[in-house]
């Protein structure tokens, strides 16, 4: 090591040179205080050995400037001195003096303080690399993690929750959050939402999100069921996370033109509807085990159907609501949350409510789990707007010239649904991607039809109200479960003209078929429920009817403009 030896005295000096450089040291002599100080700063030595009382400075004025000039080192200081009086010692610690000793010399203890220091700086060696090893790392994993979740939110993007009728809040615990909002625009209007909570925080509990949301954005554009959606959800987590993590969630559709809402709870605190007529809550409570515990063939998800009109409000949250701390570790709880939302209700904004009200009752405390806050509020009929994604197109693209036929029995019917299958693949033909909403809507439109009146004969009576909607889906859950015997076949077909293609899709059923004439007669004030036969009209080129009216062929002319 290299030791400064700051010493006034000579014979002294000389006597600890010699001791010292025994031991294999480079010795750097002051004999003085300023001299001392010149040393120390030109030559960094590892341990000093300073006499108490020096010309110039003495040595405790010297201890107070070496310590505040090496903050980032440890410079182990041995105060030589003659005082051996208790006051004269603590001074020399006080003062910035890790040891001290007292003349006259003792060669045998000296050496075993040097070397005692020289390990203990080691050590303070050892310690400041790790540190910096640490710093370093700690600085490469934030920046990873940064670059990580840029990536993240591409996959989780936001989808349609700017949307006005949507309020959010998502207060994460770190870079990333164990919660996520999902909101995709239901090809045939209306909203699907999910809102979830992953097991634990930070990325082990992100890890999920990337997959749930592929899935959920992915199988809503192709216009699968929200029951089809959370079974391939589950599926996908069971399979992915690993034993013990899970996602508690709320996965919900809104559609906007049935004015009905339907939900699974799996594992959320209770949601709450706020009708605009009435002033108690609907508490929506969880009836699920979180997604991703269950296998596929224990998964069996029961969706709840209720209305839902413009100014009513969904407010759905995590757990990290009702389980926030206050400074005096007092939780939020659940009384607090229904009150801070029944109050909102009366306002016309529960949102807001009760994220206010959470904010207050936090104040400065330090939140310690990811919270997150949503609201639906269906919009009015003028006020749904959603920004329309532009398509590219290509008429030479996918199978432009093809057929298709698909017949499906009574098992198929109740556990298979053909449309996101037919969607894919049309939207692979290039010049039908820009007509994906109506061609959507018409094979949407005929396959109800033909599975929901030809199939299980169901009447179109029942949906001349919300309430109806409710009472009509309950009573075809309940004939599809008991479907023995039924069929419906389907024939699409594709053919290129000059201005874009022609799509015929065909569509028969095992039912007795109906009045389709006495139907098509029927003005638009008259007909039974929103949408049916008289709307494909509007978007078809042409409809024929045959069979008593159980085949019905629509012609839609995909046209392509300039």
């Amino acid at each position: 090591m290299n030791i400064l030896i700051a010493e006034d005295n000579f014979s002294d000096r000389l006597i600890l040179k010699r001791i010292v450089e025994t031991q294999g040291h480079t010795v750097f002599e002051a004999e003085n205080g300023q001299v001392a100080l010149e040393v120390f700063q030109q030559h960094k030595p590892d341990i000093i050995l300073l006499d108490a009382l020096m010309p110039l400075m003495d040595g405790f004025e010297v201890a107070k400037i070496v310590k505040s000039r090496s903050e980032d080192r440890f410079v182990p200081i041995i105060f030589i001195t003659s005082l051996a009086d208790t006051e004269s010692l603590v001074r020399c610690i006080e003062a910035g003096g890790d040891d001290f000793f007292i003349k006259p010399f003792n060669k045998i203890i000296l050496e075993a303080k040097i070397k005692a220091f020289g390990r203990a700086q080691e050590l303070n060696k050892t310690v400041i690399l790790q540190k910096e090893e640490i710093r370093f790392h700690n600085e490469h994993l934030i920046q990873e993690q940064k670059i990580a979740k840029r990536i993240f939110d591409n996959i989780a993007h936001k989808g349609v929750l700017d949307e006005p009728f949507i309020k959010y809040s998502i207060s994460p615990m770190s870079i990333f959050n164990g919660d996520i909002v999902l909101a995709a625009k239901r090809p045939l209007g209306g909203v699907n939402i999910l809102v979830g909570d992953f097991t634990g925080h930070g990325l082990p509990a992100s890890i999920g999100a990337m997959p749930a949301s592929e899935i959920f954005f992915g199988m809503t554009a192709k216009g699968f069921q929200l029951y089809e959606i959370i079974k391939e959800l589950n599926f996908r987590l069971n399979n992915i996370l690993p034993t013990g993590f899970f996602c508690c969630c709320f996965v919900a559709e809104v559609d906007f033109q049935e004015q009905t809402l339907r939900y699974i709870n799996a594992g959320l605190p209770d949601a709450y509807i706020s009708y605009k007529d009435q002033r108690e809550l609907v508490e929506l409570p969880s009836k699920h085990l979180p997604l991703g515990i269950l296998p596929k063939s224990g998964f069996e998800p029961k969706i709840q159907l209720l209305n839902f009109h413009a100014g009513d409000n969904l407010i759905v949250f995590s757990d990290g609501v009702p389980e926030a701390l206050n400074r005096y570790d007092e939780q939020f709880g659940v009384e607090r949350v229904k009150n801070a939302v029944l109050m909102g209700s009366q306002k016309g904004d529960c949102f807001d409510s009760l994220l206010t009200e959470l904010h207050d009752f936090q104040g400065e405390y330090a939140q310690d789990d990811d919270i997150t806050i949503i609201q639906i509020c269906p919009p009015a009929e003028n006020q749904r707007v959603f920004n329309q994604s532009e398509f590219s197109f290509n008429s030479t693209e996918g199978a432009s010239d093809s057929e298709l036929t698909l017949r499906l029995g009574p098992e198929s019917l109740k556990n298979f649904n053909p449309l996101p299958m037919f969607t894919q693949f049309l939207m692979e033909i290039g010049n039908l991607r820009h007509f994906r909403t109506q061609i959507l809507t018409i094979l949407t439109e005929l396959y109800s039809n033909a599975l929901e009146h030809g199939v299980l004969g169901l009447s179109s009576s029942l949906k001349r109200s919300s309430e109806g909607f409710v009472q009509y889906y309950q009573e075809r859950e309940s004939r599809l479960a008991n479907l023995s015997e039924g069929w419906i076949s389907i024939y699409l077909k594709h053919e290129n003209s000059i201005d874009g293609g022609v799509l015929s899709m065909q569509f028969s059923d095992s039912g007795k078929g109906f009045d389709f004439q006495a139907v098509l007669k029927k003005k638009e004030s008259e007909k039974l429920s929103g949408r049916g036969y008289q709307f494909i009209k509007k978007l078809a080129q042409s409809m024929e009817f045959s069979d008593n009216g159980s085949t019905v062929l629509v012609t839609f002319k995909s046209i392509v403009e300039g």
